[in-house]
């Protein structure tokens, strides 16, 4: 019998065949388009779940509102946040009291203090229409009403009692139109009125509100498919059960992007998957990429589409049994191309098994198989990876390479909250970390590999104009982590404006270029002593000697601050044994165990001299 520190329970044989079973039942429910399965898998999925049920500490807290009915909802939202590694569970308010509950600081879903709230929102919640003839002013007076109370008055108040992230579904348009194809020039007209509102929703939203584009979706799939009278005087039903899927998918995903839990890299099979054909039998010139026919159209679309995806931070890596100089022939000598070499932050090309090639890409850029979407035709392949690596996102493919972009589009794997400068850049700043591994290996030594980067450093407590990239790198790190403590927007800026909280970000520059925001940090100041509950790092920089600096800082600021003591916590997790000993490479020394199995670590500020580093601490980059 083993002790499970991340679940803090003991684990057995019969939790082993669970999560065996658990990781089928996912597996194929998110494959899955039909509804029958679906709902199948679910009920399946909850009497895993129920076996292996915890006392809900490590659960995160959602509300589920919204003034149609949600409970049929709940389940497979709940199985698909598992398919992300996040346990929840959800609070439902009684059916049409969302308003009550959100504005009433003495509701159940006040006192529940969820972390996230999903507030779907209907067209019955528009209690204003625009009369016929009504004009352009009498439409925007209306429309910033309905904005003004939703967002200014609704959100905000309910954010302000509980710090909760609120995701925001907002209106599918009407199913059906008085006015016909004559709908777009009548401001007056229903379908307009609802199209501004959520115009406004999106732009006016404070950073705490994350929207779920139901517009989107149900323009996707069809507003007559998505909307079914039956279902809603029936039952109040907001969506048909066929639509359902993609509602639970797509909210599942932003939650998974607040919290970090969606992927950072693709990796690319290359023959039949994005270009049509084998080059090592048909020759560069023998596949089909580019116009000239559907075939290469397809699989051109589909490389455009990877490309907008790592202009937006999403890395690409290549996994493809071929040889190496027939795999990159196309990249280098075809025009119609429009992926090139250097847009692949790692490219393995040879006969070994995939799963071979996927790990090493991950050990390569010092990422989590869980952070990783494989993509690959070839079904035995991809049932290859599926068994050898559980952790690893595979996308199930069909024959046409025309929908490889939308089945990887509405996978929910790569669902963003935020675009950070930081993302644009990510990958030339993993190009840049070639650069500095060439570097470090014709070194003499690595002192002198270190001098040689020219480092520099800004190290400063949060500042507004961050937080975005600092709650997602919170969010994100998991190997340099000492507490894997997940953390909203909301939160973070709340830390960064209490008068308790110690908090630091570093930005990082060297020879090879900016690396950005690198590292956080933040402790609670409690008399004499500074605990540390939060401190991360990338994996971008390992071993530069970034992290001393930052302790550097942080307890030259407390004992600024007359602190004497800094407290430091290690949880442990499956992923975070890099930073097991951190604290005592810091001449911190161990003085117990915490509640939650972490250990603590305690350091006396006095005579404190700074760890010497080859980071040059500035004000602000030139």
């Amino acid at each position: 019998m083993v002790f499970d520190v991340r679940a803090g329970r003991e684990y057995t044989g019969i939790d082993a065949a669970c999560d065996t079973a658990r990781t089928q039942v996912l597996g194929a429910l998110r494959a899955t388009e039909s509804i029958q399965d679906y709902l199948s898998l679910c009920r399946k999925w909850r009497k895993i779940d129920r076996v292996t049920s915890e006392d809900g500490r490590n659960e995160l807290r959602i509300a589920l509102l919204s003034g149609a009915t949600t409970d049929f909802l709940e389940i497979p939202l709940r199985a698909e946040l598992d398919s992300f590694g996040i346990r929840a569970r959800i609070h439902r308010p009684d059916f049409n009291t969302h308003v009550a509950e959100l504005l009433d600081p003495a509701s159940a879903t006040a006192s529940f203090i969820p972390q996230i709230a999903i507030l779907l929102l209907g067209l019955p919640d528009i209690t204003e229409w625009p009369a016929v003839g009504d004009t352009e002013a009498d439409v925007a007076i209306l429309a910033n009403r309905f904005v003004d109370l939703w967002l200014n008055n609704i959100c905000i108040t309910f954010n302000r009692e509980t710090g909760t992230d609120i995701i925001l579904g907002n209106l599918h348009l009407p199913p059906t139109s008085v006015t016909g194809h004559l709908s777009r020039r009548l401001p007056w007209d229903r379908t307009n009125f609802v199209r501004r509102i959520n115009q406004l929703l999106a732009e006016q939203a404070p950073k705490f509100v994350h929207t779920l584009d139901v517009e989107l979706l149900s323009a996707r799939h069809g507003v007559q498919q998505w909307f079914d009278p039956r279902f809603w005087y029936h039952a109040k039903q907001p969506v048909s059960f066929d639509c359902m899927i993609p509602l639970v998918r797509d909210t599942a995903g932003i939650i998974a992007a607040i919290y970090g839990k969606t992927s950072k890299c693709i990796v690319l099979d290359l023959d039949n998957t994005l270009w049509g054909g084998v080059v090592g039998d048909d020759g560069v010139n023998g596949i089909k990429v580019g116009q000239g026919s559907a075939e290469g159209e397809a699989f051109l679309a589909f490389q455009n589409y990877l490309l907008e995806l790592k202009s937006r931070g999403i890395l690409l890596a290549v996994a493809s049994k071929n040889e190496e100089d027939n795999a990159r022939a196309p990249f280098d000598k075809l025009d119609d191309m429009a992926l090139k070499f250097a847009d692949f932050v790692s490219f393995k090309a040879n006969w070994g098994p995939k799963p071979d090639s996927i790990a090493a890409i991950a050990r390569e850029l010092n990422i989590g198989l869980d952070a990783i979407v494989f993509v690959d035709d070839n079904p035995a392949e991809r049932a290859l990876v599926r068994q050898s690596l559980p952790e690893v996102r595979v996308l199930e493919l069909g024959a046409d390479p025309s929908e490889y972009p939308n089945l990887l589009s509405r996978s929910g794997w790569l669902e963003t909250i935020e675009i950070t400068s930081e993302d644009r850049n990510k990958s030339e700043q993993y190009a840049a970390n070639r650069s500095r591994t060439e570097l470090a290996e014709s070194a003499v030594d690595y002192d002198s590999y270190l001098r040689s980067l020219n480092q520099k450093a800004v190290i400063r407590p949060f500042e507004p104009e961050h937080l975005d990239r600092i709650t997602q790198l919170i969010n994100k790190t998991n190997q340099f982590n000492l507490t894997t403590r997940r953390l909203t927007r909301s939160e973070v800026e709340a830390l960064a404006a209490s008068d308790t909280a110690l908090t630091a970000y570093m930005r990082l520059k060297d020879t090879f270029g900016d690396n950005g925001i690198i590292s956080v940090a933040a402790g609670t100041v409690d008399g004499d002593t500074l605990t540390l509950d939060l401190w991360l790092m990338s994996c971008r920089v390992f071993k530069r000697g970034a992290e001393f600096a930052m302790a550097n800082y942080l307890m030259q600021k407390a004992a600024r601050r007359g602190i004497s003591h800094v407290r430091g916590i290690y949880r442990s997790t499956a992923k975070n044994g890099l930073v097991e000993n951190l604290y005592a490479d810091l001449n911190f020394e161990r003085d117990g165990i915490a509640e939650d199995n972490a250990t603590k670590w305690t350091r006396n500020l006095a005579g404190f001299e700074p760890f010497p580093v080859n980071i040059e601490i500035v004000e602000d980059f030139a």
